[in-house]
């Protein structure tokens, strides 16, 4: 949305090798279901709507976008819809993305093949 004047700006590319400015200047970001693009953009703690490619076969992307959405983190629609999910979002009901500490599984992987484990 505009600032306050009732406007809509959407910005859209097909490819950009980094999105974080986009991101970082968005007040709601509607994407394609890659993990790196979810999880980037919760990692700025910007509301998501995901659009899942139902074309795709062993929809792992599916998957993800729909276990976070199950856990509220985001908003997960289809292509037919996208439209309905902007109308009917709350955002005050999503929940803060919180990343998970990777230490216990280095420590492992490093105890496992018999590295130091700093």
């Amino acid at each position: 949305m505009g600032r306050g004047d009732g406007t809509l700006q959407v910005d859209y590319f097909t490819f950009s090798p980094s999105i974080a400015d986009y991101i970082r200047d968005a007040s709601l970001v509607i994407s394609h279901a890659g993990s790196g693009s979810i999880f980037e953009t919760l990692r700025h703690g910007k509301p998501l709507i995901v659009v899942v490619n139902e074309d795709l076969m062993d929809n792992h992307q599916s998957e993800l976008a729909e276990e976070l959405a199950t856990r509220k983190h985001l908003f997960c629609a289809s292509p037919q819809t996208l439209g309905e999910t902007i109308q009917e979002m709350d955002i005050e009901t999503l929940n803060p993305y919180v990343p998970g500490d990777a230490k216990p599984v280095v420590s492992l992987i490093n105890k496992f093949f018999g590295f130091p484990d700093d």
